[in-house]
């Protein structure tokens, strides 16, 4: 899913006469949090492959062992939870003048982790 509905009215000559936004606050506001989760689950896996998981879950894997994989898990987690915060305290007034920006404000927020582990 294209959050971006955005429309460009041109002349003949191919000159912008208007952009058209027609993006809703709630609509950009779900698709961005649905990326970052995936790009969070995407980043766990590649960090902790979904296996090692299961291990540390029955119990297989213990000790130091288990400690630095769930620091891995709980380093992206928390980036994950940083990014929905800042995505949900984007506030819209309701007011059509406000939208465009309230949805740029949304989409800026973007995945930039970088483990420090």
């Amino acid at each position: 899913m294209n959050t971006s509905k955005k429309t460009v009215v041109c002349d003949q000559e191919g000159n912008v006469l208007r952009v058209i936004d027609d993006r809703q606050v709630e609509d950009v506001r779900a698709y961005r949090l649905s990326r970052i989760r995936k790009r969070a689950n995407r980043a766990i896996e590649d960090a902790v492959p979904e296996y090692k998981q299961r291990n540390i879950a029955m119990g297989i894997i213990t000790g130091s062992e288990k400690t630095s994989l769930l620091a891995k898990i709980n380093e992206v987690r928390g980036y994950c939870n940083t990014l929905e915060s800042q995505i949900n305290a984007v506030q819209w007034d309701g007011k059509a003048k406000t939208r465009a920006s309230a949805c740029d404000q949304i989409e800026a927020v973007g995945w930039a982790f970088v483990s420090q582990l």
